[in-house]
Order: structure tokens, then sequence, then C-alpha cells
């Protein structure tokens, strides 16, 4: 009786530390097919199986981080604002977490958070084009133009396309672009690596601390080298529709600057709705007619069921434009949806 119940002891013991194991490897699948539909754009999927791995395991914070990415990008932001804050809790802050935030809290008009979260980024990484645009739609928000065009000078010598538009519509100074060597983002060079054919006078190398090139480093080279050819300034009539007929239940009108732009190829789309409305997407065009950026507008939207924003952010990458001389070009693809 007494071997008997070792026995049995044993037995749970050595099945305990298996279905932990199993458990683990069954979060690793799925944290890795939540990606790919992250990937895809089915951000609405990716984040049912993100809530299947925090279920079995609330401490994954890959998992909660990236679901509080795939909540932004379907519009979720008070969402997406309670996933990073609990991921503080339990990781810390990160990098990726601080512009996650700012974005957030600007699209919530949390401004002056907004603002406090892209300055602690740009005082970690100030050579990101993105989140200098970001800080300086924040700046435009609070009231502050001239920092606001400070950082859309910046963004722009960062090659941020985007913020060209923003320069030549809110401040008093013209631009053209010119791509910066990102490479001497950090430059740190030791006597022996110096030889005396390459001998760079005082004067002329002078580095902030810590061997990182400042800004107007960046910026000086940008002027000295051959400058990037620069868009196009033909005006283009924001007001021209470009109404795409889906189907007797589904019209995508597409405006706000690219109603102009031939429509080569369309994705095939099903949607089922409930009620009437529309779903808005802001998209950007590069110049061969791809579009490279999709986001879901969630101040002219109507319907905001997460099925729905999350297929229309997908279809909406899957369009394709003639080409332009513009390197970018963006508007808006609203769809029109019937019940």
């Amino acid at each position: 009786m007494q071997r008997l119940t070792v026995l049995i002891l044993l037995g749970v013991l050595m099945f305990i530390p298996c279905k932990g194991q199993g458990l683990e490897e069954d979060n690793m699948v799925l944290y890795a097919k939540a990606n790919i539909l992250y990937e895809q754009g089915r951000y609405d999927e990716a984040v049912r199986m993100y809530n299947q791995i925090l279920s079995k395991d609330e401490n994954h914070t890959k998992a909660l981080f990236m679901r509080a990415k795939a909540k932004y990008e379907l519009g979720a932001y008070k969402g997406t604002k309670n996933d990073a804050l609990l991921f503080i809790d339990k990781a810390g802050i990160t990098k990726d977490l601080i512009a996650l935030m700012a974005k957030t809290e600007f699209q919530l008009s949390n401004y002056i958070a907004a603002r406090n979260y892209a300055r602690t980024f740009l005082e970690l990484d100030p050579y990101d084009g993105t989140v200098n645009l970001l800080a300086g739609d924040i700046a435009m928000e609070n009231g502050n133009r001239n920092e606001a065009c400070e950082y859309f000078v910046k963004a722009a010598q960062l090659g941020n396309l985007r913020s060209e538009d923003r320069i030549r519509s809110y401040c008093d100074q013209g631009f053209t672009r010119n791509e910066p060597n990102r490479d001497r983002v950090e430059v740190v060079m030791s006597d022996q690596e110096t030889s005396d054919d390459a001998k760079v006078d005082d004067d002329s190398s002078q580095q902030s601390e810590g061997g990182i090139v400042s800004l107007e480093d960046i910026v000086r080279e940008a002027e000295e080298s051959d400058p990037a050819p620069t868009s196009p300034t033909t005006a283009v009539d924001p007001s021209v529709v470009n109404d795409v007929v889906i189907d007797d239940k589904l019209t995508i009108s597409i405006t706000d600057g690219l109603g102009h732009r031939e429509v080569l190829d369309q994705p095939r789309i099903f949607m089922l709705s409930d009620q009437d409305g529309q779903v808005v997407i802001d998209v950007c065009l590069d110049s061969q007619g791809t579009v490279s950026e999709a986001s879901f507008n969630r101040e002219q939207s109507t319907i905001f069921r997460s099925s729905l924003t999350s297929l229309a952010l997908r279809k909406a990458k899957e369009f394709r434009f003639s080409s332009s001389r513009a390197f970018e070009q963006c508007g808006v693809m609203i769809y029109q949806i019937k019940s």
C-alpha cells in the first residue's frame, strides 16, 4: 500500500511539469499565430488570440504589448492605454511603449501627456522622424506653432515625407528635402582608427558628448550632399471623389487628395453590417501607387465594430493606384456601408 502511494505521488509530480511545459508551448504557438494575424492586418482576430494567451498566462507581457498595439490599430484607444499601463506595471517602461503612449494620448486628446511622452522618447532617440512629426502635431494642438515647426523640420531632415506638407501648411519657411546619412547616428572613432590620410580638422569634426552626432551635423551634411528630388508642387484638388462601387451594400469613396489617382487593382470585399454607416481609413500612397500606410479614422467613422474596421484596414492595403511624381500622397477611403 505504501509503495502504491509513492508511485501515485511520483506520477503526480511528473505530470505537473509536463502540463506546465505544454501550456508554455501552447502559448508560444498561439503567440506566433497572433503575430502573423497582426502583420496581416487582421487586428480583431489578433486581439482575440492575444486574449487567449493572457487568459492562460497573465504575465505574458509580449502578448500584452502586442494586444495594445492591435487595439490602437482598431481605434480602441482607451483599451490601448489600459493595456499599456498594465504593461508598465508588469514589465516597466520601454522605448516602444513610450512611443505607443504618445500616439495614444494624442488620439485621446490628452495633449499635455502626449507631449511629455513624445519628449521623453526623443531624449532617448532624437533621430526618429515619425515621433518628431508626432511631437510637431502635438505642439500644434497645444498652440505652439514655432515649436511645432522645429519638430516638422527635424522630421523632414530625417526623411519623413509627410512633415513636408506640415511645413508648407503651417511654417513660414520653404523647405527642400535632403536625405540625411542615418548611418552616422552614432560615431565613435579612436585615435588608432584615424590614419594620416584620413585626419580631420578638429574645428570641423566637433561631436556632442558621448560621440553622438548632433542634429545640426546631420542637417549640415544633408545640405552639403546632392539634394534628392522634391515632391512636385502641383496643387491637388482635395474635393475630387472617386467612388468605387463594390456591390449594392458597399461603396468606397476615395477622396481628400487621392480622388484623382486611378484605381488599377482592387481586392474582393464582402462586408455585412446590421447598421448603415461608414468606416473611414486614412491612407498614404507612395509614388508607385502602393498603399504604404493605413490607419483607422475614428473621428469620421460611424461604425466601430472591430471586425469591420479590421477588414477595412486590411483591404485598403490591397488597393493599387496609378503612379505619381509625388513621393507620397495621403487621403481617405470611406467605406459607405448599407445594412
